[in-house]
């Protein structure tokens, strides 16, 4: 009688010859098991690179039309998604910021580049050739109050106590570089135009979670995180992005349209005119019906939020915009 035989151990997978050059564990798959890094490397020649990059942002980036579709029809949805776990189906919403805002920002950049923008004062032109005119002369350097006086950096500074001596003097300096630059802008305000449009996203940036925690206040008692306030204005701006960026493009159109003066050009002028009055007027709605839908309050309570949300967000945008040109002063 043949005794059984013994049963066969399982034979161990033979070991890979990759390791991750990471952490040096044995590489199995397109990540590391052990620290999660990719296997694949982004150093090589610039077309596969380039070809991979777009194959794969246009592969991931398939749900974006869906995202686009709910965002501009409707509401609040992408808000209440995501915050409902549904999310895969979405494209994240710090991306879709990211890419609405850089669209926008670089429209805004484009636009003031290409724009004609005349100097404030054409006789700046005649006193640097030496022309004679009967025009007056140039104005000097605007003046910046400070009390009852004009500021002066000598007869009258801008003092600030707790600030010191050293401290007072470098504001005062600050002061003066700004009215300073003041005369260069009224020769070429072109360039302040393009230094505040550099510090938009940054003001953005800053502006976007503060009204976040202004709208987060209003809705103190709804249960909700700040982070779900927070998504809500990212969506919200985002739709902002991308209607100003097609009101801009239909704008555009309408003016190429009439000085082509082509067959129909006052009919598609006009279609594109009730367009933008659609937009112009869905724009309010949308962000009304969002706080309706996203936090499921009474319309009379929404719309009361809404209107006081409203003129919150343009005290906030117009001291943003103020920031935005004294800094661009002193920059300049």
């Amino acid at each position: 009688m043949q005794e059984p035989a013994a049963p066969e151990k399982p034979e161990r997978p033979a070991k890979s010859e990759r390791l991750c050059p990471n952490c040096g564990a044995d590489l199995r798959g397109p990540y590391c098991h052990a620290c999660g890094q990719p296997t694949r490397s982004f150093i090589r020649a610039l077309p596969g690179l380039v070809r991979e990059i777009a194959g794969e942002t246009l592969y991931y980036d398939s749900r974006m039309w869906r995202t686009l579709k709910a965002l501009l029809l409707h509401p609040g949805q992408l808000s209440r998604e995501y915050v409902f776990g549904k999310r895969a189906r979405y494209t994240p919403p710090v991306r879709l910021y990211l890419v609405c805002s850089i669209l926008a920002f670089l429209l805004i950049g484009l636009v003031i580049n290409t724009a004609n923008v005349t100097p404030w004062t054409a006789q700046f032109d005649q006193a640097d050739t030496g022309q004679e005119s009967s025009a007056p002369s140039p104005p000097s350097a605007p003046s910046i109050s400070f009390g009852s006086e004009n500021w002066d950096a000598e007869d009258n500074p801008v003092e600030i106590g707790w600030l010191g001596e050293r401290g007072n003097a470098w504001l005062n300096r600050q002061v003066q570089q700004i009215v300073d630059n003041s005369t260069e802008v009224q020769r070429n305000p072109a360039r302040l135009l393009r230094t505040a449009a550099g510090m938009l996203p940054q003001t953005m940036f800053v502006l976007l979670p503060l009204f976040a925690m202004l709208v987060g206040l209003f809705y103190l008692f709804s249960g909700r995180y700040y982070i779900e306030h927070l998504l809500l204005q990212v969506h919200n701006h985002s739709f902002l992005f991308l209607t100003l960026i097609a009101l801009y493009l239909i704008a555009s159109l309408r003016t190429e349209i009439i000085d082509a003066e082509i067959t129909g050009s006052g009919l598609m002028a006009g279609t594109l005119t009730v367009t933008s009055f659609v937009i112009w007027t869905w724009i309010p709605v949308y962000l009304w019906i969002s706080l309706k839908r996203f936090y499921a309050q009474g319309w009379l309570m929404t719309t009361v939020k809404f209107l006081v949300l409203a003129w919150s967000y343009f005290v906030l945008i117009t001291f943003g915009l103020v920031a935005v040109v004294l800094l661009g002063l002193w920059r300049l």
